[in-house]
């Protein structure tokens, strides 16, 4: 935006003053030509009428003295043999072997000829010459008298019609161009026709004289008044694009009217037809640059719309021959250096003629216009742009002291800024050693022009000085109409960082009448507002932007943090739900664009202006819309569009965090927000391309950004090859790529983003119930490198993955992947074994994939190799082992793995193999409860088996099992435990049907849930464990079984109903 203004400024500042200056030259020498071509014309017509009576006498008498009358009757076969025996050369009807030119020619170079004949007899435009002068004048009819077709002509034979042909050579010739299409005869009817228009036109009968002149093109389509006439009544009706075609066309019968060709550009280039204008200024320029100055000029700068930066240079440096000394021009070729990105080339123009200002008596075939205020402050400008804030800083310093006739006061070197300060000033001065040094320093000038002190400001503001900005700052609230400056000042301070002290200044640029309207301004106070706290003012805000722009999710979760914060949670939770149906998810893109603030897509203009007025007429030359490649950025393009994105993460970042002790609480509305900030953060991070490459192993070493190497001459290719044979190490000159910190991205650490990621994964499933949605996200960080090359956090992400696996009963595929990954990642860990069981619910669906063969078969094998680690022999089949064991001393046994493999073998319905690895483990862990639970429940099973051997024997082993575990669990048993043996023991007795014995320990289950709830209570524990309805269910089915459903209907009324 700062360098649209200083480029329009650059163009508005000098236009009319040039133009009048070069139209004032134009005007006088178009006056003297005029009156020499009239005196010409006149004396030529006199000599014509003259030569053409003499000749038709003469041809008259040599026909009447013919002593062969047989003339007459000749054929032209025999006109033409006579005329080869007159030897009359052919080549009389053309040049001297020139080539030839009709009248009414297009050729674009007509009026360049022309101009130079002009050129050579500039100075002598004030001479007046008679009309018969005894000097030898040019016989314009002698040179160009056709002398056959005259004597055609006089024996009575056809003469073709044919257009003459006149000698582009001829001095004459642009004079008879102009004289003959001014002057020729016009058929009878188009000059009525052409009266009457005019007539009509005087009257202001637009539409009579319009159809008039229609009629007249019609008959005559080369005349010149018809067109610029109608152009005159199109240009009364407000139809200027009309009127620009017909004088488009009317300049292409004159080409040699150089002013009116200005004109057509002119209006062409108000009209917004660039390319039109471009070429009608073309046709008006001359070689004479004087004369043409500024016609160059505005074609320069309509190059400069177009962007072909080349041409308008070069038409600003021919406009800067002649006038050298005038400082507009010299923005004209910064305003280019700018929109180039040639900062440097610009700041070099500038300082060189702060240079030749300065020292002026230094020898210089260059001349330099006057170097002021003005100057100053658009070179401070373009410093920074640069970001040259240092360099900007000293030579602020050093313009303003020669300015202020001060360049000797180098004493303030030392003390930063305080020659500007009035109050701090003068306190310098007085320690001044010399008398005379102060007298003369307390009358100098120090005072700042407001524009300079705001460049002062913003150079400290880009040096970190925050304090020393605001103080310059704070001198623009004491000036009036800076309301622009008070808007920068504010915008500069709030990019920053520096919230309340951008308060004061948004606060009094909306006093204006010119920002009261400004949405810009608006939204830069809601944010201010909302930073430091002030969250009424910014809920106003955003409601006024709403206002404008409904549509915007921005400003609709911002404004329901600040109905949050105001206590407003029915507001907050509707924007929030309007949001989170509007925005789409985030997909995973999987680095197939590259970062999103790097593509700065130019917007086109709109050239067809005004066409409600035009009826949607275009330029005869359309402009032409050149698909122009992506230009590349600049390393300082990089950095500031990084910078500006690092700024906008980190404030995200920073509302998230007021957010995350709300959301530890539990509150939805906090954590809908926080969702809707952290999905933009992700859809930042997942367009990185470097973070999700081709090979995920690849060790991450920061983000790379490619740059295309410039081409090398042979020698630098040569000496490239002997430094590769040397082995000298190339300079970051030929480097490909440059890498970012490795450690960061936009301001956050890696941790910060994988929480992010990892937190908004869990809050979607949880909350809002979307457990397909947060898989996705984990998965897209799953493939991300700077995340899975960090155990710790691959473990995160697939220990969600298992988790939404098992919300979302995905048995077959993600259970059984991931707990495999667990599996093989932790060798003979109990944890995992015990999360491996627990990850298996009740049903057919998880039974079938317990106690799959599969999962027999992978067991089986970490048995042996734990066996194999004990005995230290190798074993037949087993596993390869991934778990350094050298600092654990290891059993005979493994417990926890013996019990999953029984477990599995159980499943499966093989009870011998489960009962034999089962009391492997019982010689060791005989104390164990659930082992002992096991080894019960697998001799009942045996025992009700078809081919059992002993089934009372079984029976009774598998009794004295559950007995003793009845005995080890009743150990230090909590309410929960014994409830767990009372149902076990009576789920024992209803396999067996012994109902009685069932019922019995059934009803101690349901008299233990009053306890249960009880306890429940007291202990804030999870009411969720309780067997009861269990034991209900079942002891209704034993009472309808043995006739008695009343008693099976108050069971079922009293435990199993929800009221």
């Amino acid at each position: 935006m700062e360098e649209d203004n200083t480029g329009s400024h650059i163009r508005r500042s000098t236009r009319q003053q040039l133009k009048q200056q070069q139209r004032q030259q134009l005007e006088l020498q178009q006056q003297q030509l005029a009156e020499e071509e009239e005196e010409e014309e006149e004396e030529q017509q006199i000599q014509l009428q003259q030569q053409k009576q003499k000749q038709l006498d003469q041809n008259q008498r040599t026909t009447k003295n013919q002593e062969t009358p047989e003339y007459h009757n000749l054929k032209e076969e025999d006109f033409e043999r006579l005329m080869e025996e007159m030897q009359i050369d052919k080549n009389d009807d053309g040049d001297d072997g020139s080539s030839d030119e009709y009248i009414f020619s297009d050729e674009s170079d007509d009026y360049d000829d022309y101009d130079n004949i002009n050129n050579n007899n500039n100075g002598n435009n004030k001479i007046d010459r008679p009309i018969l002068s005894d000097e030898p004048e040019e016989d314009d009819y002698d040179e160009d008298y056709n002398f056959k077709d005259a004597l055609k002509g006089a024996s009575n034979f056809r003469v073709r019609n044919r257009r003459e042909k006149i000698s582009k050579n001829s001095r004459s010739y642009y004079k008879r161009k102009m004289m003959r299409a001014d002057n020729r005869e016009l058929d009878p009817e188009v000059r009525s026709n052409l009266s009457q228009a005019n007539e009509a036109f005087v009257r202001k009968d637009l539409q009579v004289a319009q159809q008039l002149y229609l009629e007249v093109i019609k008959k005559d389509p080369k005349n010149f008044s018809a067109y610029k006439a109608l152009g005159e009544i199109s240009k009364a009706q407000g139809q200027l694009n009309e009127c620009c075609n017909y004088w488009l066309l009317a300049a292409n019968i004159h080409p040699w009217d150089t002013e009116f060709w200005g004109q057509v550009a002119q209006l062409s280039a108000e009209l917004g037809h660039i390319d039109q204008a471009v070429y009608c200024y073309g046709r008006a320029i001359t070689p004479d640059i004087a004369k043409s100055c500024e016609f160059i000029l505005q074609r320069a700068i309509l190059y400069q719309e177009r962007k072909q930066y080349g041409k308008a240079l070069d038409g600003f440096q021919k406009v800067r021959q002649l006038y050298p000394k005038d400082s507009n021009i010299i923005k004209y070729l910064a305003s280019v250096y700018s929109e180039q990105k040639r900062l440097n080339d610009a700041i070099n123009l500038y300082m060189k003629v702060l240079d030749s200002n300065i020292h002026p008596e230094r020898e210089s075939n260059e001349l330099y216009p006057k170097f002021d205020w003005a100057e100053l402050n658009i070179l401070l400008e373009l410093h920074l742009q640069n970001h040259s804030w240092r360099m900007g800083l000293n030579v602020l310093k050093l313009a303003s002291r020669w300015i202020q006739n001060r360049s000797q006061e180098t004493w303030w070197d030392e003390n930063e800024d305080l020659e500007f300060d009035s109050r701090q000033r003068f306190e310098v001065i007085s320690t001044l050693s010399s008398q005379d040094q102060i007298d003369l320093a307390e009358n100098k000038p120090f005072d700042l022009p407001i524009d300079i002190r705001f460049k002062l400001g913003c150079l400290r503001l880009g040096l970190q000085q925050k304090d020393v900005a605001v103080q310059h700052f704070d001198y623009l609230l004491e000036e009036q109409d800076v309301s622009d400056l008070h808007f920068e000042a504010g915008k500069l301070l709030e990019e920053h960082g520096h919230y309340e002290d951008a308060l004061k200044f948004l606060s009094k640029a909306s006093e204006d009448e010119e920002f009261t309207i400004s949405l810009e301004l608006v939204q830069l106070l809601a944010k201010c507002y909302f930073e430091v706290g002030d969250y009424h003012e910014s809920k106003q805000a955003y409601e006024t932007l709403l206002q404008h722009d409904p549509d915007n999710l921005d400003f609709k979760l911002s404004l329901a943090e600040n109905l949050y914060y105001l206590g407003d949670s029915a507001g907050a939770q509707s924007l929030i739900r309007q949001v989170r149906q509007s925005k789409p998810k985030v997909h995973h893109k999987n680095g197939a664009s590259i970062e999103e603030e790097e593509e700065e897509e130019e917007e086109e203009e709109d050239l067809n202006l005004d066409t409600a007025q035009s009826g949607n007429i275009r330029s005869l030359i359309p402009n032409e819309f050149k698909v122009h490649g992506k230009r590349k950025l600049t390393e300082q393009e990089k950095e500031e569009i990084e910078n500006n994105a690092k700024r906008k993460v980190l404030e995200k970042f920073g509302r998230m965090e007021r957010l995350q002790e709300s959301i530890d609480s539990g509150d939805r509305i906090a954590i809908g927000a926080w969702l809707q900030l952290a999905s933009q953060l992700i859809e930042i991070f997942t367009n990185v391309k470097s973070f999700f490459p081709r090979d995920k192993n690849r060790t991450f070493n920061g983000i790379v950004r490619y740059r295309r190497r410039k081409d090398m001459g042979l020698d630098e290719k040569l000496a490239r090859a002997y430094n590769l044979l040397e082995g000298i190490v190339q300079d970051e000159h030929y480097t490909r790529h440059t890498l970012t910190n490795k450690t960061e991205y936009r301001g956050l650490s890696y941790d910060q983003w994988f929480d992010i990621f990892a937190q908004y994964a869990v809050l979607i499933s949880r909350y809002e119930n979307n457990i397909d949605y947060a898989d996705e996200i984990v998965d897209i960080a799953l493939a991300v490198n700077v995340f899975i090359q960090d155990k710790r956090k691959e473990t995160i992400l697939r220990a969600l993955k298992l988790a939404f696996g098992v919300r979302r009963n995905r048995v077959v595929d993600s259970l059984f992947i991931y707990l495999r990954h667990f599996l093989n990642l932790n060798q003979f860990s109990p944890f995992i074994y015990k999360l491996f069981m627990c990850c298996y619910g009740s049903g057919i669906e998880y039974w079938e994939q317990f106690a799959s063969y599969n999962h027999q078969k992978y067991f089986l094998r970490q048995l042996k190799s734990y066996d194999s680690c004990y005995t230290g022999k190798n074993v037949s089949g087993m596993a390869h082992i991934t778990t350094d064991l050298s600092g654990f001393k290891l059993g005979p046994h493994h417990l926890d793995l013996i019990y999953v493999y029984g477990n599995l073998l159980g499943g499966n319905k093989s009870y011998v193999s489960s009962l034999f690895y089962l009391n492997r483990a019982y010689k060791q862990y005989n104390q164990d409860p659930m082992l002992c639970l096991i080894l019960g429940l697998g001799h009942l099973h045996r025992s009700m088996q078809r081919l059992s051997a002993n089934r009372h024997i079984q029976l009774l082993q598998g009794i004295s099992y559950i007995l003793e575990y009845k005995k080890l669990r009743q150990l230090n048993a909590t309410i929960y435990e014994l409830q767990e043996i009372e149902y076990n023991l009576g789920r024992l007795f209803h396999t067996l049907g012994l109902f009685t014995l069932a019922v019995r320990h059934y009803e101690q289950v349901l008299a233990m849930k009053d306890d249960i709830v009880n306890s429940s209570k007291d202990n804030n524990d999870n009411y969720e464990y309780d067997m009861s309805w269990e034991a209900a269910y079942n002891l209704s089915l034993i009472y309808n079984i043995d006739g008695n459903p009343k008693l099976a209907k108050e069971i079922i009324d009293k435990y199993l109903t929800i009221v």
